[in-house]
């Protein structure tokens, strides 16, 4: 069943020299530029911008979804075409597509009492659809050992926004000079909602250079570059606290070690972790202000400790919340971010409830649910099953285990800059049999005899 994907998701557009240095650009734009622009304009030091229009754009993602938009129309400009997309789906996915499209507006236009910004929220979904077929053709015949020139842009992209926040820390309005201690830092970093998305990108970098490292084996030099930007994206998740980042990337390790066997380097278990353990080191050392936010466990917080719930700032009680406001929504749902209004806890308000499926239930119903979750589940079936013949998609791989072993503890689905990275994985990886068809046939083309 899942097999028949990526055929689907490739397009028989001609391969164009600009599309090897394409993982590049994507990595650029996606690790470093995007975030930057989003730093530029999403800087605040509270829970919310004073702008409530930069406030909706941040809400519902409007400068991802536009990057997405701009490249939909180059793919098109390339020879995508979304009719050639649908007719080579499988038959269940069809299926799947259309019910899910069919029916996971209809509570946002026509439950949800902000419709307007329910329904924003609605059409990112589709866009991010649309983006993940695109950019599937896109790299359809990209040679599969160009891939891994994605990560430099998310590496430097991560020191880029490290220097931000430090500079966005240290250097205050003159209007805030001698509050620091009262500001909730948790909401101030640059371009993010709350530090524990910051941390989710973190982690999702994380997870995208242990895959690159478990095949590296050349170059010292370049391995050294490598453990560097390793070192950095552990510390920062390390200093944002995330737990569930960290959580995701201990869960990929084994998962990359019985789908690519041992790492190819024996430094990956000698050297890298010295290198993990001095960026853990930085993190600590540079909590800012001591706020409880960078705090990765309080053992002496008797309040903290008390419960499974506490443990977990609450998520079980607003799982619990959230699933009973869907109990009278069963069949469509309450309406994209109906979270925020309708499950109100102890007058906190969230726009999602921390967990994909609680998510997706409360907000489409089991309708939309049941084949959004089918195609969830079969994609990244396709997904494993194709790394194992093309290796170098386990960064890939990787980075997708950790976002949607992530999203059961936060709002992966949710946002639009983590349903990109998740849509982009499934991009690169879903086009491998295009490429792999295609090296097959290069003998062919020359005359020689296919092996």
């Amino acid at each position: 069943m899942t097999d028949a994907i990526p055929l689907a998701l490739s397009s028989t557009s001609p391969a164009s020299a600009g599309q090897d240095r394409l993982p590049w650009r994507l990595g650029l734009v996606g690790g470093l530029v995007l975030p930057m622009i989003a730093a530029a304009l999403y800087a605040t030091y509270e829970i919310a911008m004073r702008s409530p229009w930069l406030e909706e754009t941040r809400q519902l993602g409007y400068l991802w979804l536009l990057a997405e938009i701009g490249f939909i129309f180059h793919a098109m400009r390339h020879g995508f075409r979304l009719h050639d997309v649908w007719a080579g789906l499988p038959r269940w996915a069809r299926i799947a597509v259309a019910l899910f499209l069919l029916s996971f507006w209809i509570s946002s236009a026509f439950v949800s009492p902000y419709p307007g910004f329910s329904l924003g929220l609605t059409v990112g979904w589709a866009i991010q659809l649309l983006f993940a077929a695109a950019l599937s053709q896109r790299l359809a015949h990209v040679p599969v050992a160009r891939l891994e020139e994605i990560w430099p842009g998310f590496a430097i992209g991560l020191a880029a926004l490290a220097l931000v926040i430090a500079v966005h820390f240290v250097w205050l309005p003159a209007a805030l000079r001698g509050q620091e201690h009262s500001i909730d830092w948790g909401n101030a970093i640059p371009g993010f909602i709350s530090v524990r998305l910051f941390g989710s990108w973190c982690g999702a970098v994380l997870a995208l250079l242990t895959g690159v490292a478990w095949h590296e084996h050349g170059d010292p030099r370049r391995r050294h570059l490598l453990y560097l930007a390793l070192a950095l994206a552990f510390g920062m998740t390390f200093w944002s606290a995330t737990r569930a980042a960290l959580l995701g990337w201990l869960c990929i390790l084994p998962v990359a070690w019985a789908m690519a066997g041992a790492p190819r380097s024996r430094s990956m278990a000698t050297v890298l972790p010295v290198y993990l353990l001095a960026g853990a080191v930085m993190a600590v050392w540079l909590q800012p202000y001591h706020h409880p936010s960078f705090t990765l466990f309080d053992a002496f917080n008797p309040d903290v400790n008390r419960s499974a719930d506490s443990f977990s700032s609450g998520r079980l009680t607003f799982w619990r919340a959230s699933l009973d406001v869907a109990r009278h929504y069963p069949l469509l749902g309450a309406g994209a971010g109906s979270s925020w209004w309708a499950v109100p806890l102890a007058e906190q308000h969230h726009v999602q409830p921390h967990n994909a499926v609680v998510q997706f239930l409360l907000n489409w119903g089991i309708i939309p649910t049941l084949p959004a979750l089918t195609l969830l589940v079969g994609g990244t079936m396709a997904v494993h099953r194709r790394a194992r013949s093309e290796q170098a998609l386990l960064p890939f791989v990787l980075m997708l285990d950790c976002l949607l072993l992530m999203s059961l503890l936060d709002g992966m689905l949710h946002f639009a800059q983590f349903i990109m990275l998740s849509a982009g994985c499934f991009a690169v990886c879903l086009a491998a049999p295009r490429r792999a068809i295609d090296r097959r046939a290069e003998p062919e083309r020359a005359g020689a005899p296919v092996l």
